[in-house]
Formats: structure tokens, sequence, C-alpha cells
């Protein structure tokens, strides 16, 4: 595939039922990067930075607004799928058993699957869902980019610091550090993305 320039994005569906891949032009089937995370890490900011849309994906101050997997079309080169956040107690307990398993589901069955970027909030430490993310994509060798949002909440010193601790959790060979205050971090996510996608199709 070429690589993707994240200049034009548009949203497709919502879904936690399965559904067919998504083909290009050519019929080739679209590359998925699957956004994961606990809940109110950031990720809905994240995404609509990322795809330069202030708001394709709804951000809300309340944790849990993603309640389905969406999934967002770039360039027609590859999609994002924005999967429910985890870990958010207020929800019934029902709800958090459907998203578990809507989350397994995708990472299981889904084929065209070709990249996992998973978001941890600079401030905390990861839980286990985050620990059963890495494992499952290390087990299964997809490529993995461990994002820290909200770098910019913490000081050089505590950001380091915080960082060396989940990496000591999280044995994740591919990191950034996110802030939508920089500009610099959505070129970093692009050229990276880019990077570890042409690294799988090669």
């Amino acid at each position: 595939m070429k690589k993707c320039s994240f200049t034009e994005a548009r949203f497709l569906l919502s879904t936690l039922d399965e559904i067919p891949p998504f083909y290009d032009k050519d019929k080739k089937v679209l590359p998925e990067v699957a956004l994961v995370g606990r809940s109110n890490v950031g990720k809905s900011s994240l995404i609509n930075h990322l795809l330069h849309r202030k708001k394709l994906a709804k951000v809300s101050a309340k944790p849990g607004k993603t309640q389905t997997i969406n999934y967002f079309n770039v360039d027609n080169q590859l999609i994002i799928v924005d999967l429910p956040g985890y870990g958010y107690a207020a929800r019934s307990q029902d709800m958090q058993l459907l998203w578990s398993a809507s989350i397994d589901n995708y990472f299981q069955k889904r084929s065209s699957l070709s990249m996992i970027v998973l978001l941890l909030d600079s401030r905390r430490e990861p839980t286990k869902e985050d620990q059963a993310v890495v494992e499952w994509a290390q087990h299964h060798k997809k490529p993995l980019l461990l994002i820290f949002t909200k770098s910019d909440t913490l000081g050089e010193r505590e950001r380091k610091i915080n960082l060396e601790k989940a990496l000591h959790l999280l044995p994740v060979e591919h990191t950034l550090s996110y802030s939508v205050k920089d500009p610099r971090s959505r070129q970093n996510l692009i050229t990276t993305i880019n990077k570890l996608l042409h690294g799988l199709a090669q």
C-alpha cells in the first residue's frame, strides 16, 4: 500500500455486529488500525486531531461515550477503528460484558486488522486490560504502538518516571507521547503508522 497522508477522512458506520471488510477501488481489502484504551483516555480527541476533523469522533467529558465500534475511512487507503473504552465502572455490568465481548470478537475474527494502537493516560498506571491487549498483540504478532496521551499535563521529570513505570509493565517496542496541543504529535503519529504498516507489508 502507498503511504497514507491522512488528508481526507469520513465516518463509515457504528456497530457492535460483525461486518465484512472494507475494500478499495481495486477490490483489495483495506488495512485496519484499531485504537483501544481505557475510558476517558482521550481516544476521541486524538482521532479528531489525527484526522483533522473537530467533531468526527464524539468527545465527551463523561467517560464511556464510545459505545459501539466506529469505522473511519482515511484517504481510501486504510480504516481507523475506534473501539469502545474499557474500565468505566459507572456502566452496567451487562454493558461492560458486551463491550468486552465485542472487542475480543473484533480482535479474534477481524482478518483485516493490521495494527493496534493502545492509548494510555500518562498520569495513570497500566490496567490489566492494557496488559491483556499487549499480550494479545505480541502473541498474534500484530504491530503495536503504545501512545501516552495527555502528556502536556505533566512536567518532563514526572512524565519520564511514569513512562518508565508503564514500560516495565508493558514491554512495547514502539511508543509515542501525544498531545493535541502539540502539532508535531500528529505528524509523528502519521509517520509511525505508515512505518509500521509498511513494515508489515514487507
